[in-house]
């Protein structure tokens, strides 16, 4: 757990050595999500909601790769701070499928497509298990994890005000979620650094990962927007188009962040979002 002092802007840290301090625990949440919740539950925007939903459809079996392809060196750890964190880790990552898991069986009961999405990922995850080399696998992971950490970091440094268009019913989830990419964003990175450190094949990788990322992210919500009846609504594709892509939208809000990760001393703590974290832990009384 972090403490004041780690955090103190007096207290001048290396991204290595914050990312040495960073001890994290393992949450179980054990949410539940009525059905009372609406339709659209984030901005009241059916795009929005969408494109959330599609996210977390993906979640749990991208968590469980996650999981997988750091496995696949935990028994070479020799550093007892990262092996403890790389448990830690794993910890944090089954829950997150598993409280998705929660929010997804919601929008299943609504009729949306989220089997057909899961699916998709399951099959990709399998063909990646199959045919990429446990170093792949693992840079896949560091790259995924920088996406969603600096994702994260819109909600919680960024434009921190946009967590109250979730639904009351949902924020504690989504920010639950963020805090605990910003904990262990580092972790696959670090055992990546240490064990395979490979720097020019992970910056190829992070291309074909945003790829990837954008195609398949970009379908489910075009999916799961054409259940909505919602597709042809221009107002919801232009509140939409304008919270991702507008001045103040999230891809410019972290591109920066993103194209960060090309250069070559890059370390996840050099974007050190500690304070704001637990700011946001306070808020939503996240241990």
């Amino acid at each position: 757990m972090l403490t004041n002092d780690m955090i103190s802007k007096d207290v001048k840290l290396s991204p290595q050595q914050i990312s040495a301090s960073i001890d994290f625990p393992v949450r179980s949440l054990n949410l539940s999500f009525s059905d009372e919740i609406p339709e659209f539950w984030f901005a009241n925007n059916a795009f929005l909601t969408s494109f959330l939903a599609a996210l977390s459809s993906a979640f749990p079996d991208g968590e469980r790769q996650f999981i997988h392809s750091v496995r696949n060196y935990q028994s070479q750890i020799d550093d007892p701070v990262l092996l403890k964190q790389v448990r830690a880790f794993i910890g944090q990552e089954a829950h997150h499928g598993k409280e998705h898991d929660q929010l997804n069986d919601l929008m299943r009961k609504r009729g949306y497509p989220i089997d057909r999405i899961y699916k998709r990922f399951k099959k990709m995850n399998k063909m990646m298990q199959q045919t990429f080399s446990p170093a792949h696998q693992l840079a896949s992971t560091v790259c995924m994890e920088h996406l969603t950490a600096i994702m994260a970091d819109y909600f919680i440094s960024k434009n921190t005000q946009d967590l109250d268009k979730f639904n009351i019913g949902l924020r504690k989830i989504w920010a639950w979620h963020a805090i605990e990419e910003t904990e262990h964003k580092a972790v696959a990175f670090d055992v990546y650094q240490s064990l395979v450190n490979r720097p020019y094949f992970l910056r190829l990788v992070m291309l074909e990962t945003t790829l990837f990322f954008v195609f398949i992210t970009s379908r489910g919500t075009l999916e799961l927007l054409k259940h909505s009846g919602q597709r042809k609504n221009l107002k919801n594709w232009s509140e939409g188009l304008r919270f991702l892509f507008g001045r103040n939208g999230l891809v410019r809000q972290i591109s920066q962040d993103y194209f960060d990760f090309f250069a070559l001393g890059f370390h996840p703590w050099q974007h050190d979002n500690r304070v704001t974290a637990e700011q946001l832990k306070r808020k939503y009384q996240i241990i």
